[in-house]
Order: structure tokens, then C-alpha cells, then sequence
């Protein structure tokens, strides 16, 4: 068996979603049976690095239920399908701005500064091995900036191979035709690369 830890490991595809409603979407994603559904907002913080050569370009804050900030180190440069996703989990019995504080102090030891923010609305169904969520995202003067579709290995179970991770993936992929989306509709950029100034 091979050396996969999908708790550090980020493996989706995501797709534009600005023509998909958000009713219809969760429509389809109840039929499919999904063990829970979870609504979910929150805050997402960036930090961009001022200089230090590190292997990852930003830090994420995520506010919410279960903060936590989280680095990400590409595996390919020409997508962010596959990557290597270390989130820290923070203590969710602090207020927010007390974290962001802390937070915001940690990151700048390392030369990190905020580059963005952007708010989630989140609509999150999650199935045995993987999950679906349909997010929209707004600006700091919450302007509704655009609406995705992701599709993913749930960090949360195991995987015998990432072969085994990107299968069932692909599989959820396939029912997602209904709308329209196919392997060629995957986007390339992250969050940080669309919204970083």
C-alpha cells in the first residue's frame, strides 16, 4: 500500500457555478443520499508572504464553527486539483476578532500580512467517501462576488490510494452532467489566485 494521508491531502475539482441556483443544486444533492448536510458561513482571511521563500504563498484564517488556519503547497502548477492541505484547528471558544488577533500576530512573525478577505455561504453535502458543496462568495462590503461548485475526497476517511480517492471523485464528477459540467469545466485558479491583489 502506498504512502497516501489523506488528512493532509487536498484532492477536488471545482467548477463555476454562477448559472447553477443554489436550490437546484441542493435539490440533486439530496437525491443522492448524502449522509449529513451542513450549512455553513464564515470569514476566510488570506495572509500573502512579504518575501520569505517558503512552499506555500498565503495563510487562510477560516472563521466560523470550527476555525482553523490552513496552508496549502500545490502538487502541480498547472491546477489546484491535488495539494498538500495542512489545517491547524484553533479553539472555538474564543471570540472571533480575540483569533483573529492571535492569528494575525502568528502570521506576521513569518512575514505573512492580509492580502483579502472573502465571506462563504456554504451548502455542504457530505457522502461516505466524499463531499459536495455549492459556496458563494462575497467581498469585504458583501457584494456577491461569484458561485462554485466543489467536489472532493472527504479528509475525514480512509483511502487505501490517492487512485482510490481520485476515483470516487471522478465518480461524483460524473453526476454533476446533469448541469452541464464536464472534466473541461474544472477551473484552474484557487480562491487565493482569483482574489489576490
Amino acid at each position: 500500500m502506498e504512502n497516501f494521508d489523506i488528512t493532509i491531502t487536498e484532492l477536488e475539482f471545482k467548477y463555476l457555478a454562477n448559472d447553477i441556483k443554489m436550490k437546484e443544486f441542493n435539490k440533486f444533492a439530496t437525491e443522492l443520499n448524502p449522509e449529513q448536510r451542513v450549512e455553513v458561513s464564515s470569514w476566510d482571511i488570506y495572509y500573502k508572504s512579504t518575501g520569505l521563500a517558503l512552499p506555500f504563498e498565503f495563510m487562510r484564517y477560516r472563521q466560523g464553527p470550527k476555525p482553523e488556519l490552513t496552508i496549502k503547497i500545490k502538487a502541480n502548477e498547472k491546477n489546484n486539483n491535488a495539494r498538500t492541505e495542512i489545517d491547524i484547528p484553533l479553539n472555538p471558544g474564543i471570540p472571533d476578532q480575540e483569533v483573529e488577533h492571535i492569528v494575525s500576530s502568528f502570521c506576521e512573525q513569518f512575514g505573512f500580512k492580509e492580502e483579502f478577505r472573502i465571506f462563504k455561504f456554504c451548502s455542504i453535502f457530505f457522502y461516505e467517501k466524499t463531499d459536495m458543496v455549492y459556496y458563494v462568495t462575497f467581498n469585504e462590503e458583501m457584494k456577491e462576488l461569484d458561485r462554485f461548485i466543489e467536489v472532493e475526497a472527504r479528509k475525514d476517511r480512509k483511502f487505501d490510494s490517492a487512485e482510490q480517492a481520485w476515483a470516487l471523485v471522478h465518480e461524483l464528477e460524473q453526476k454533476l452532467s446533469v448541469f452541464g459540467i464536464t472534466p473541461k469545466n474544472r477551473m484552474k485558479k484557487s480562491q487565493w489566485e482569483l482574489n489576490k491583489r
